[in-house]
């Protein structure tokens, strides 16, 4: 059965973000020849780097340089890997969105731009700020959380027959009036994955209120 990494939704991370770690990353060997570093895409649409080609089969070679930053081949794989465990998408899904190489280049110029500011940032010396430390906090603890809960409860998740999807869509043509057959049976489907995570997270958390010592201070004034 086809995995749905739904974790992620039932998992507030941040805003548009989902951070996630896999207990083991393996390093997908990079199938194109040579790794380009693009002239594109920057949020201000400045050019970031030169164009560099590496040859692929030495690995201990480096994909980018950003000032005296080196981004190693290992460095990209387990990046890319973190991105890719994060999407929203089912396994089969990863696969192919791992392999595609223009996905690994737009993934490049993303990342040469997360190390321009977060290397701006440490010079301003935002690691030192207390609310910054408090969100790293609090995603270090959701990043353990959603990994936690895609391991215990997505084996668990039973793939949905399409006799059953197909019999839903049938009773609600209405409300999928105007959207396409095909996306619409996908929502179907992916709602009714969501209903079943959310039963076994909802007995999941009931065990371990079972299990622990929870007491709520009746007088905080929150």
């Amino acid at each position: 059965m086809r995995r749905i990494t739904i974790g992620a939704l039932a998992v507030l991370i941040m805003a548009g973000c989902a951070i996630g770690y896999r207990a083991v990353l393996q390093a997908q060997d990079v199938a194109a020849e040579e790794v380009t570093i693009l002239r594109e895409g920057s949020i201000d649409g400045a050019l970031l780097a030169q164009d560099v080609k590496t040859p692929k089969q030495d690995r201990s070679q480096w994909v980018a340089k950003v000032d005296d930053t080196t981004i190693s081949y290992d460095d990209f794989e387990r990046e890319f890997n973190v991105h890719v465990y994060s999407l929203p998408i089912d396994d089969e899904q990863k696969k192919r969105y791992r392999d595609d190489q223009n996905n690994k280049k737009k993934f490049l110029v993303n990342l040469i731009n997360e190390y321009l500011i977060y290397k701006q940032a440490l010079k301003e010396r935002y690691d030192k700020r207390s609310d910054v430390q408090d969100l790293l906090k609090a995603v270090s603890r959701r990043a353990i959380i959603q990994v936690y809960l895609n391991d215990k409860i997505e084996p668990k998740l039973t793939e949905i027959p399409d006799e059953q999807i197909e019999a839903i869509y049938n009773q609600n043509k209405k409300l999928f009036a105007g959207v396409d057959i095909d996306v619409a049976r996908q929502q179907i489907r992916m709602q009714l994955l969501q209903k079943q995570y959310n039963d076994y997270l909802n007995d999941l958390i009931d065990s371990l209120k079972g299990e622990a010592k929870v007491y709520k201070n009746s007088e905080a004034n929150l």
